[in-house]
């Protein structure tokens, strides 16, 4: 009994751990000389800067190729070196959420103690699938204008989003009694088609499909990525979009931020209507704008 019992705690993990998404990308390639053949047995350093820790070493196989799977997210640096040539160091490197990118490095015939620096550019830098995906990036989500903190309602900026969310001041919910529901429609599914997860683990309340169980404070987000269609293997469970949440991680130096975010009828506007039903009219016969006071700290 006492077997059993550990059997299926074991296999409890496994499912919830199959179910969680994947938070970090992947960067392959292929190393050539300059005749453009493949060099084996080419070592490639992966280097994390924000982090400035060496996150993976790899080994080029005979046709050249390599693959560095399940990194961190963050900027990357390559490290290349081979026997009979310069060592190539390729910089810049930007890998997103469910990032599968192609970095190719083109070597130099030189010995290791002379080097080459490249820095990145969008073009050299390719994605290996066809997703059909937008990145929403930290500084984004904290920049753009989100009356609410929200960071829900930029969903709505995707291509093939339509979204029923409402000007809530009350974090996540779209009606009285508090419910946390999201509404967006995407790609025609229903709003209760869409799969939430929050560094790869699962944030809807099952029991509707329509509801959140968590919204991080977008000051705590790193980044998150809607994927619209044509999905990799790891994702499923729904048929509408997959947005995926990922916060803020640890880097090489120390830093922090305090911040204090408000909405105040002193500095708002009144609505037409109120203003042509006169609702609310102070001493000179104006319509005042409703009592606001919102505050949002941390």
């Amino acid at each position: 009994m006492k077997f059993l019992t550990r059997f299926l705690g074991l296999g409890l993990l496994v499912a919830v751990a199959s179910l969680a998404q994947d938070v970090t990308g992947s960067i392959a390639g292929t190393v050539t000389d300059p005749s453009g053949a493949g060099v084996p047995n080419a070592k490639i350093t992966v280097t994390n800067t924000d982090r400035n820790a060496v996150i993976r070493t790899v080994t080029t196989d005979s046709g050249g190729n390599y693959s560095a799977p399940l990194l961190p997210i963050g900027t990357y640096s390559l490290a290349v070196t081979a026997a009979g040539f310069k060592t190539s160091n390729h910089t810049g490197i930007s890998l997103d959420v469910n990032d599968n990118l192609t970095v190719n490095i083109g070597m130099q015939v030189g010995q290791l103690t002379e080097s080459i620096t490249v820095e990145a550019a969008a073009v050299e830098v390719a994605l290996q699938n066809a997703t059909a995906s937008n990145l929403i990036n930290g500084t984004q989500i904290r920049e753009l204008s989100l009356n609410n903190r929200n960071y829900e309602q930029l969903v709505a900026l995707m291509p093939g989003v339509s979204s029923g969310a409402s000007d809530q001041l009350y974090i996540g919910t779209t009606n009285p009694l508090g419910t946390n529901t999201v509404s967006f429609a995407i790609n025609g599914q229903r709003n209760s088609a869409n799969y939430w997860t929050v560094d790869g683990a699962d944030n809807v309340d099952r029991g509707s499909n329509l509801t959140l169980l968590n919204y991080p404070s977008v000051d705590a987000l790193a980044e998150f990525k809607v994927l619209r269609g044509l999905y990799t293997a790891e994702f499923g469970r729904a048929g509408g979009g997959q947005i995926n949440v990922v916060t803020k991680s640890g880097t090489s130096q120390f830093h922090g931020s305090a911040y204090e975010f408000f909405r105040n009828d002193a500095i708002a506007a009144n609505n037409w209507i109120n203003n042509a039903n006169k609702v609310n009219l102070g001493a000179d016969g104006k319509a005042r704008v409703p009592p606001l006071r919102y505050n949002d700290f941390g």
